[in-house]
């Protein structure tokens, strides 16, 4: 089968403020660059040492608003530095933002340390606890104004709350998940499109065989399964048979921001229609053009410049 032919059955939601919502992390990045990855209880020298707003969903809906689609962000800052530095960097992009401040908390931030050589990157992080959603936390309302609704699983308990939100108001969900943690499952039953990376479906599979884990990805989640797979591209599940789809050739500086980017770009050209394989085209173009710079939100490529790279248009 051909999934340049194929498309995407949807039935979304008309007439909500949004087309996109997206609920889950920010984070301040600070991204350390060093001529080659240090070697243990080593001392080097960084190259630059830059402080960018991050995190796998408020770059993802970063992306949607500077291409035009109505898009709502929700998340949690701490009262500090930190949080004031995200706040005002979000503010300044065209969503609606819904960035609840917790008292006493400290914002989510992480170390990234890009190897020069290679572009490949290390991320230590540190979340805390209280930035954690309670059971009457969440609005069900702001979260259920759009059409699709877009998640990760940093605080697992608190997206499948809102992913059930979302089926239930007739809204697709996608989920962006790092790693297998306990609820993973329950969240995937809730998906219309999960796309894991490498060391998710690896760890989910367990068999050794990136097509045969992806394949159990694909049981466990009733929506669309792909995966990323770094200079591999990507793969996509259709009717129990697996299909690759090859990566660009760009010159890589950080991969940070590629998953985000990945995940951002397929949905929007869910949104447009597009048939299953080029939404995985476009999305791998926009994962490797957010390779070419530093940082994840400063790395957001402009839809012209993915166009260019993939061969499609608009």
């Amino acid at each position: 089968m051909d999934l340049n032919d194929v498309h995407f059955e949807l039935d979304l939601p008309e007439g909500r403020r949004f087309q996109v919502i997206g609920f889950g992390e920010n984070a301040v990045d600070w991204v350390c660059r060093v001529p080659s990855y240090p070697e243990h209880d080593a001392k080097i020298r960084m190259e630059r040492m830059l402080r960018f707003c991050g995190g796998q969903i408020a770059t993802a809906c970063s992306f949607w608003a500077r291409l035009g689609v109505p898009t709502r962000y929700v998340g949690r800052v701490g009262d500090d530095d930190l949080g004031r530095f995200v706040q005002e960097e979000l503010a300044g992009e065209a969503m609606d933002l819904k960035l609840e401040v917790v008292p006493g908390a400290f914002s989510h931030h992480s170390l990234i340390l890009v190897d020069h050589a290679t572009g490949g990157r290390t991320i230590l992080y540190d979340r805390d606890p209280s930035l954690r959603y309670g059971h009457a936390d969440l609005d069900r309302i702001v979260l259920t104004e759009g059409s699709l609704l877009h998640v990760d699983a940093n605080d697992v308990e608190a997206s499948i709350r809102a992913a059930t939100w979302a089926v239930e108001a007739g809204m697709a969900v996608s989920v962006d998940i790092d790693r297998v943690e306990p609820g993973t499952e329950r969240l995937l039953e809730k998906a219309r499109f999960f796309i894991a990376n490498r060391s998710f479906v690896s760890s989910f599979g367990g068999t050794g065989d990136w097509r045969r884990d992806l394949a159990k990805v694909d049981e466990a989640c009733p929506g669309f399964v792909a995966m990323t797979r770094g200079e591999g591209g990507a793969a996509a599940c259709w009717e129990g048979r697996s299909y690759e789809f090859p990566s660009f050739s760009v010159p890589v500086v950080d991969s940070t921001g590629a998953g985000d980017m990945f995940h951002a770009a397929f949905i929007f050209a869910v949104l447009r229609g597009w048939s299953v394989g080029r939404c995985m085209r476009f999305a791998n173009a926009a994962g490797a053009l957010a390779c070419t710079r530093l940082g994840a939100r400063p790395s957001i490529p402009a839809l012209e410049e993915i166009l260019a790279l993939e061969g499609g248009s608009k």
